[in-house]
């Protein structure tokens, strides 16, 4: 057999191995015996993986911001267990592998010299093209649905009756009949997970260098105020202790505070609170008035429907560290007939109060 090329194999629920011949092995282990120094593309199905798409308007800035949120879903799902599971991204969700032992595949494989190229949920063997794709493993199966080039739906349900008579008009396939496909689309992979830069972290990154350069003209101003205040507090030391006197004194209290207070003020990263607060601000949403520093953030501002505020504080407690809240404090019509149409809110996000 040539090394060259990589087989394909789909790791089915029952623990045996079909292979793009239709062939059926006992499991990975008697197919790696009959294929040592094979390369081999694996592909498995929800009962061994758990495939989560991620709303495209959640402000998720990085992969393991993705991760995160992935995890809390699987957990929240599937129960404590999944807490453990390893998860793989891909730019539109995450995976999760929860009935394949990985180091055992690779140990098995290492054992007949075969080489894992990757490990990917088996409905990326459809077609990526637009339309609507049921991706049937077994018992189970995977419903996709591509508009504009892009996925806009993925689920993972029992193939009864009743829902493939609901899935007319899509295109039906068994998993392995897919394997000899040459086509396929992106998706998770557990052994090799490359990373692309999405326009989107252009844009965040244009947003990050100008609130760093407002940043930086703000640090500029709390040096000199943190200057001017240890000059006063030197002054003060002067008139309240002589230079007959001979022994040095502490220089005024006040003072010491204020200076203090100030040099914290330069250690805040300023820039990630400003980029956070970017990302959780939905475009409907205008704000009247801000207050930010170390430890709050108060914010006010006119909305034109409920939604977008309880969309601004779900952005905010996602953000939010552990310890903190965010309180919706005021949400009410005004009184002027002129801005009858719009809510004023006000929310702060601080230190949850000990119980």
């Amino acid at each position: 057999m040539s090394r060259s090329r990589t087989e394909r194999l789909l790791l089915a629920a029952d623990g045996t191995a079909v292979d793009a011949q239709g062939k059926t092995w006992h499991d990975f282990a008697a197919w790696c015996a009959a294929h040592a120094g094979a390369r081999v593309e694996l592909l498995a199905g929800p009962r061994h993986m758990h495939s989560l798409l991620v709303p495209e308007d959640l402000p998720l800035a990085d992969e393991d911001t993705l991760v995160a949120y992935a995890r809390l879903q699987f957990t929240h799902y599937f129960g404590p267990a999944a807490q453990a599971w390893p998860l793989a991204a891909w730019a539109r969700g995450a995976c999760a592998l929860a009935d394949i032992d990985l180091a055992a595949l690779q140990a098995t494989a290492a054992a007949h010299r075969v080489r894992i190229t990757s490990l990917r949920p088996s409905w990326t063997l459809a077609a990526a093209t637009n339309g609507d794709w049921a991706i049937v493993d077994g018992d189970l199966l995977t419903w996709l649905r591509r508009r504009d080039g892009r996925l806009v739906e993925l689920q993972q349900r029992h193939a009864d009756e009743a829902l493939l008579q609901e899935l007319q008009g899509a295109c039906i396939e068994q998993a392995q009949a897919l394997l000899a496909a040459a086509e396929g689309q992106p998706g998770p992979d557990f052994i090799t997970q490359p990373t692309r830069m999405r326009p989107l972290l252009w844009a965040w990154a244009a947003t990050a260098a100008i609130a760093c350069v407002l940043v930086a003209v703000q640090a500029h101003g709390q040096r000199e105020e943190a200057q001017r205040l240890a000059e006063q507090a030197a002054v003060l030391d002067r008139f309240a202790h002589p230079a007959a006197t001979s022994k040095a004194q502490a220089p005024n209290p006040a003072a010491r505070s204020r200076a203090r207070a100030a040099a914290h003020q330069l250690d805040i990263d300023w820039a990630a609170r400003w980029t956070e607060l970017e990302r959780a601000l939905p475009p409907s949403l205008q704000l009247t008035a801000l207050d930010l520093d170390g430890k709050t953030l108060r914010l006010e501002g006119q909305a034109n429907a409920a939604d977008a505020v309880t969309q601004l504080v779900d952005r905010l407690a996602l953000q939010s560290a552990p310890g903190e809240e965010v309180v919706l404090t005021r949400l009410q019509r005004p009184d002027s007939p002129a801005d009858a149409g719009l809510l004023r809110f006000e929310l702060i996000r601080r230190a949850g109060v000990a119980r």
